[in-house]
């Protein structure tokens, strides 16, 4: 699946003594460690640490493009690229490594359920400094043993391989009964896994001992003491949820290491999936680089190990012998608008209360960061304020402590700033219409002139359709699929409309599953082509409204399992009003 994510960026002001500075705290697991660099890994759906060139890790891309690998360092850097002679990539979604200096290739993916040229490739494993190619030495074709099933997981666990299956339904674990070359083998079905379903990538350390598994917004390590992969994957495993959209994963040791389609790199220490400690989302920004001079010496930059913490990173660590100290951020932000502010906060027996003051409002009501545990990675939502277009001034203060805490000490890894303004909750909905009329609208609706929400339409088939009410999920997702169908190859309408006091310019945050076009008072002012997740926010369309209101008109295709549409406007005074009809 191609997953194309566009969040929200913020810029911040630092200086290079401190970037400088906070490169050596590394990164914690809940930020990329690194990104691929190189153009052409477009993609990635595998990955592995090889076993015999250290500092070395392999990834590939998958359908549509060329039969090539690509070993990499740690934070995604180009090492070489290892052009691949002997076999297409079709659809290549998954790399396993074995103890014989071997590569395999999966060449599994079947989104279809149609493919019966399966199969799993060999190489092997070149030196990515002296080679620049690579020949397939051996082709495992396979066919499963009952229906034809998609997966994008494998890996070699005792000269034996397996395949790991991605179904909605859960996941099960295939093994070929022999490694014979050039010879279509049945899978044997080894089991389901517990719990673990649609699974986008697998890997196995190398004692056979943990075998993990991840999907788009979860991870799975499954353990055992003798590596009995039966009985390993029906056990209680390790569970994680993140926001990776992992699509492959990988053991160094028991460290684990997962890439995603818009290439970043993760790293994930062994403790940390073992704690099954709760990740904060992406998108969180360093308070170590967000730090700006201020008048007290009340903080100092504290590693996590230094902290009694065996992870990398770091944070900004108040004195832990006073109230009141506090350390000055700048966050700049690209719009004015109704924010969420959410820090990333470090607890444990000797940390105190912590308070938010942003642009000198205090925000929400103190945190109390004691915990008999050291814990870090903690996210603490103070709050919502309006924020300004450009600099903001936020202050973090050290307050007073808990009767259990040993002192005041508070500590900061990262803020995260979300919009917080209203979603439009209320629509009215149309279709499904064959997927011909996506570029353009139904002949019968006019952009010129207010829609006849009245008005019945020939929709997919033939069918007479109308318009309807519709209401958002809690979340402000408008689920089309719900109201309008499970048509796939088809697109829908959905209109809402915004009252405005006054002649207003604002910004209209648009997130959609997938390729949408938006009218605003009969006029285009969006259109994007794009196979996309459903996430908010992710387009961002200036425009102004009337005062008034204004109709907001949007088709969105559907070509996979989501068909839906996130849409509000920025509005930091709270004024702006949605509902299904004008003038209600």
């Amino acid at each position: 699946m191609k997953l194309l994510l566009y969040p929200l960026i913020f810029l911040f002001s630092t200086t290079i003594t401190i970037a400088e500075e906070s490169a050596s705290f590394g990164m914690p697991p809940w930020q990329p460690t690194g990104k691929y660099t190189h153009p052409d890994i477009r993609e990635s759906s595998g990955i592995v640490a090889s076993r015999q060139f250290g500092g070395v890790y392999w990834t590939l891309n998958d359908s549509g493009n060329p039969s090539v690998i690509y070993a990499t360092k740690r934070n995604g850097e180009l090492i070489q690229e290892i052009k691949i002679h002997g076999s297409r990539n079709f659809d290549w979604e998954a790399l396993g490594i074995d103890n014989k200096g071997q590569l395999w290739i999966g060449d599994i993916g079947n989104n279809s359920r149609l493919r019966f040229d399966l199969k799993v490739v060999v190489v092997k494993e070149p030196n990515p400094l002296t080679e620049t190619e690579a020949e397939v030495i051996a082709k495992y074709p396979y066919r499963y043993p009952n229906e034809n099933v998609d997966a994008e997981g494998l890996f070699i666990a005792n000269g034996i391989l397996y395949i790991v299956s991605k179904e909605q339904s859960g996941a099960v674990l295939y093994r070929f009964p022999v490694l014979k070359a050039d010879t279509k083998q049945v899978l044997e079905r080894v089991g389901e896994f517990s719990e673990a379903k649609l699974v986008t990538g697998a890997g196995i350390s190398a004692d056979g001992k943990r075998l993990a598994v991840c999907t788009y917004n979860s991870l799975w390590v499954y353990h055992s003491t003798d590596g009995n992969l039966a009985q390993m994957i029906q056990s209680k495993p390790w569970v994680l949820r993140h926001n990776f959209l992992g699509e492959a994963i990988c053991f160094e040791g028991y460290n684990l290491y997962l890439t995603n389609e818009a290439r970043d790199i993760y790293a994930l220490p062994q403790f940390w999936y073992e704690k099954q400690w709760k990740l904060p989302p992406k998108g969180t920004q360093s308070a170590v680089v967000l730090l700006a001079e201020q008048e007290s010496d009340g903080y100092k930059l504290e590693n996590y190990r230094d902290a009694g913490i065996n992870i990398d990173g770091g944070h900004v660590a108040l004195d832990a012998k006073i109230a009141g100290a506090a350390v000055h951020q700048k966050i700049e932000v690209p719009y004015k608008n109704l924010y969420e502010v959410r820090t990333i906060l470090t607890r444990g027996p000797e940390y105190g209360h912590a308070e938010l003051t942003v642009n000198g409002t205090k925000v929400g009501q103190p945190y109390d960061c004691y915990h008999p545990e050291l814990i870090v990675g903690t996210l603490v939502t103070f709050g919502t304020v309006p924020l300004n277009q450009g600099d903001n001034q936020v202050i973090l203060k050290s307050v007073s402590k808990s009767n259990q805490a040993t002192s005041y000490k508070v500590g900061v890894d990262s803020y995260q700033i979300l919009h917080a303004s209203p979603f439009a909750q209320r629509y009215m909905v149309l279709g499904p219409f064959p997927k011909t009329d996506a570029n353009t609208l139904v002949s019968s609706i006019s952009p010129a002139k207010s829609l006849n929400l009245n008005e019945t339409y020939k929709g997919v088939e033939g069918k007479t359709i109308r318009w309807r009410e519709a209401e958002t999920k809690a979340n402000g997702m408008l689920d089309l699929r719900a109201h309008i169908g499970m048509n796939t190859g088809a697109v829908g309408y959905a209109v809402t409309y915004v009252y405005a006091p006054k002649m207003m310019d604002t910004v209209l945050l648009l997130g959609s599953d997938e390729t949408v076009t938006v009218w605003l008072n009969g006029t285009e002012i969006h259109k994007k082509r794009v196979y996309r997740r459903i996430t908010p926010d992710v387009d961002t369309i200036p425009c102004q409204l009337k005062a008034g209101w204004n109709e907001v008109l949007c088709s969105i295709e559907q070509n996979s399992w989501t068909w839906a549409l996130y849409l509000r406007f920025t509005d930091a005074d709270s004024v702006f009003k949605y509902n299904y009809h004008p003038g209600k």
